[in-house]
């Protein structure tokens, strides 16, 4: 009977065995996901190419767009126009995490604030931020800051909606669990309410990180086009698709890197939020 038991013991799959299993599992789906994405990224430069060869001037293939790219990189007003935007981009998105995060908590631990300026912010948020240019232009002008309130506009919403629904969210009982234990305020925010919010604000950071660069684009087009939109438009006036697919494959990248970053933050602080939770 013994003998029994231990040859089945034996012959039944161990923890190790199954933890290796998963972890090959896991490896080839990670394999397969790659290997589908960079499938497509190969599949779509091909079309790209050979559809470029057959608009002629419409439409330039990817080899010759890549090129216009470094001319315009080692000589043409890309890198110029670039430290111009970088400026209205940088500050919308700073104003975006600041005040997205503060407003969103306030109007979550709030409910006299809530009531009385959150509708306004869903209309905000309804409204084409486009059809509001002509009267920020005619109240502040065509400088710095009525571009920085147009791009923040189009931006901050992923942020301070995110943030105030995540801090709503946060379950009574670890509240109530903060209050038997006699938190202070500042030790309610800082063991419950900053690591349950931070998910849901990275979250929104990332959106807002992306849109950001789309808020600096519109602001520049309709309000003094300057930097990387001046160059745009400059590549569209002399009907150059090679300049213009250029600064797009441009703009594409820097989104994209930047994206990239705000996901190797998340992971750093949900990793924190994990350890400081227990």
């Amino acid at each position: 009977m013994k003998n029994s038991v231990r040859g089945a013991l034996t012959s039944s799959p161990t923890v190790n065995d199954t933890k290796s299993s998963a972890q090959h599992n896991l490896f080839a789906l990670t394999l397969a996901s790659v290997g589908v994405v960079y499938g497509d990224i190969v599949l779509l430069l091909g079309a790209w190419q050979a559809l470029g060869n057959s608009f002629g001037v419409l439409f330039v293939p990817f080899t010759t767009t890549i090129g216009r790219l470094w001319d315009m990189l080692r000589s043409g007003p890309l890198l110029p126009g670039l430290m111009v935007s970088g400026q209205l981009y940088a500050v919308t998105l700073a104003i975006n995490i600041v005040v997205g995060i503060s407003v969103g908590l306030l109007l979550a631990r709030s409910k006299l604030v809530a009531a009385a300026f959150e509708p306004y912010i869903y209309i905000l948020y309804a409204t084409p931020t486009i059809s509001l240019v002509p009267f920020v232009s005619v109240m502040l002008g065509f400088e710095f800051g009525s571009r920085v309130l147009v791009a923040v506009l189009i931006s901050i919403f992923p942020i301070l909606i995110g943030v105030t629904e995540g801090a709503r969210s946060i379950p009574r009982q670890h509240l109530d669990v903060a209050a038997i234990f006699g938190s202070s305020e500042s030790q309610l925010w800082r063991d419950v309410i900053v690591p349950y919010v931070t998910p849901y604000a990275m979250s929104g950071i990332k959106q807002s990180i992306a849109l950001s660069m789309v808020g600096t684009l519109v602001a520049e087009f309709f309000l003094n086009p300057d930097g990387v939109a001046a160059v745009l438009l400059q590549g569209t006036t002399i009907v150059d698709s090679g300049w213009v697919l250029a600064v797009t494959i441009f703009i594409c990248a820097i989104a994209v890197v930047l994206v990239g970053v705000g996901e190797l933050i998340e992971w750093y602080l949900v990793r924190w939020r994990h350890t400081a939770v227990g």
